[in-house]
């Protein structure tokens, strides 16, 4: 007997699809880059301090120390043509000067991983330290040292409708946040690894790495490398949790093709817990600073933002150090219809690891801070938190945001109804009261959040980036048995 769920048959939407990974995954079968044997481990030696310039590297004599200078590669530098963005160069190990507390300064390589982590130790590096800045909002200060020769501001992008002046002038009352949230490390269970193996007949390279974007990390690092893309062959097998934090394309990962193919032989690297928190890309390092401008109503008639990324060291490939700010302006203010509205986002460079795209990009601050938002403005005005954003959802769709975004038809109201009803949020006011008098305290709170789906080619390139990564393709072929 067969049972289908909604929307089966010739349909996808609503349909269950079967996952295929799971009984591998299960019995311990999975197949992890680690588990990839190689005839020679790397370990990389890197900075103790979060700014200097290098005075000089020192080894015992007989050990190969591979600087920046040793690789003939081009810097990371990816690229975007918009918001008056600075482009910035990373190179693939430092070379005359560190930016943040666990950058590759020099890599070495022995026959087992133990010996390889013994002769990184043995490895000297002599730094003349720098003040470094840390913090985005110190950074903004005039007085502050230089992460880069370009500055530290590297994007600086602003939105301003027409209506913007009019609109605020006439609010009845302004209300103000501002929402930090802290810098995150994915801490996934498997820290970055990389395992390269030269084939010398082919001349060829494979890379099995933990990435989550197999396709671009190829491009980048032939280009980097400067050989033929077709040369190199990257494999993402199973990844034990990525996040957003392998996305970007880590420089470690350039030295092992580098090395393999210096070599003609197999190479592997896998990161330790330490150097994962400290030298991994992180993320949400953000603080937005909201005015919003209300009318006597408690409707929300215009909305000024600051958002201000602190997006460390280096600008993250192939996304840059974009992606936290643009979104934040792209996507405030959220479900609610409001139609004037100001922004100014901002990247700021700082002595810090480099930020990349995690889950969410921007969104998990903006959300808080527009529900810090109503939540403030519902006090203000004496009505219910669920009548105050009641207020100011979209009711009326399709809708067309103030930065352009479509929003297709959504239940917003009725399911925050629906919500309030489900908890019966009269009984637990009574409840939340009468718990208050014993000085025990009882909180509820309430958001809305709308996905934004669809991203492609379009989307990305309306972004100014040099390289579009909206996009897949699928081989399909049939055998000689009908097999597909």
């Amino acid at each position: 007997m067969k049972t289908f769920t909604a929307g089966s048959g010739m349909k996808w939407v609503g349909r269950s699809i079967r996952r295929l990974e799971d009984p591998a995954l299960v019995k311990g079968r999975g197949r992890f880059t680690a588990d990839l044997a190689a005839a020679q481990f790397v370990r990389f030696v890197r900075s103790p301090v979060a700014a200097g310039r290098i005075v000089g590297v020192r080894a015992p004599e007989g050990i190969c120390v591979i600087r920046c200078a040793d690789l003939d590669a081009r810097p990371i530098q990816p690229m975007l043509d918009k918001y008056n963005y600075q482009p910035i160069e990373q190179p693939i190990l430092a070379r005359d000067v560190v930016r943040f507390v666990g950058e590759p300064i020099a890599a070495v390589f022995a026959s087992s991983a133990v010996e390889a982590e013994d002769i990184a130790d043995r490895v000297e590096v002599e730094i003349a330290e720098l003040p470094p800045v840390v913090r985005a909002d110190d950074a903004l200060s005039a007085d502050a040292p230089n992460v880069h020769d370009a500055g530290n501001v590297i994007v600086d992008g602003e939105i301003k409708t027409a209506e913007f002046d009019t609109a605020f002038a006439e609010a009845d009352r302004r209300i103000k946040v501002t929402a930090r949230s802290y810098r995150q490390n994915a801490t996934p269970l498997e820290p970055r690894a990389a395992h390269a193996v030269f084939d010398p007949a082919s001349g060829r390279t494979t890379l099995t790495c933990t990435t989550q974007m197999p396709h671009l990390t190829r491009t980048a690092i032939a280009d980097i490398l400067g050989f033929a893309e077709s040369d190199l062959r990257v494999v993402a097998p199973d990844v034990g949790g990525g996040f957003g934090q392998k996305m970007s394309l880590a420089a470690e990962y350039v030295v092992l093709v580098w090395l393999a193919r210096k070599l003609a032989t197999s190479v592997a690297w896998s990161e330790d817990r330490r150097e994962n928190l400290i030298a991994s890309f992180h993320s949400r390092d953000q603080i937005v600073a909201l005015d919003g401008a209300f009318d006597a109503n408690g409707k929300l008639i215009a909305l000024a933002a600051d958002v201000v990324a602190n997006t460390g060291a280096y600008s993250c490939f192939p996304t840059t150090c974009a992606v936290e700010p643009l979104m934040a302006m792209a996507e405030l203010p959220g479900p609610y219809h409001l139609r004037a509205y100001s922004c100014r986002a901002r990247a700021v460079a700082t002595h810090t690891c480099a930020m990349a795209p995690y889950r969410g990009v921007a969104r998990p601050v903006i959300t808080f801070a527009m529900e810090r938002l109503m939540d403030k403005a519902a006090a203000a005005f004496g009505v219910c938190p669920v009548e105050i954003r009641k207020r100011n959802l979209i009711i009326h769709f399709p809708f067309t945001s103030a930065t352009g975004l479509v929003f297709d038809e959504g239940t917003y109201i009725e399911t925050l109804d629906t919500a309030a009803a489900a908890i019966d949020l009269p009984k637990f006011r009574a409840r939340q009261t009468k718990a208050r008098d014993a000085s025990f305290f009882l909180g509820i709170g309430f958001a809305t959040f709308s996905e934004r789906t669809g991203y492609g080619s379009p989307a990305f390139a309306a972004r100014g980036m040099e390289i579009t990564p909206g996009w897949e393709t699928v081989d399909i072929a049939m055998d000689p048995s009908g097999q597909v």
